[in-house]
């Protein structure tokens, strides 16, 4: 298996996510200047990202666990009427 081919864990992803964010935030703190800064409120725009961030994930959550209790649900549907035909079998054998 060549390198290329080989899965990235998690890990390494994360990693990598936090190199990525964390790398160019140390150069614009070491490379500060005396511009003025931008009248754009960015804590603002950075609360209402991670608040929407948030929501999205929460439903996400919600719809794979919903979406888990019906399959588990329909499986034991299908379980207790495989037992019941499989007890009818054997009574009438």
């Amino acid at each position: 298996m060549t390198q290329s081919q080989k899965p990235v864990c998690e890990v390494c992803i994360r990693i990598r996510w936090f190199m990525a964010i964390a790398i160019p935030l140390v150069v614009l703190v070491g490379t500060q200047s005396d511009l003025p800064l931008p009248q754009v409120p960015l804590h603002d725009i950075a609360a209402t990202s991670i608040v929407i961030a948030l929501a999205a994930i929460f439903a996400w959550r919600y719809y794979e666990y919903k979406r888990d209790k019906k399959a588990l649900a329909r499986l034991l549907e299908r379980r207790a009427s495989y037992d019941q035909e499989s007890a009818e079998d054997s009574q009438t054998s």
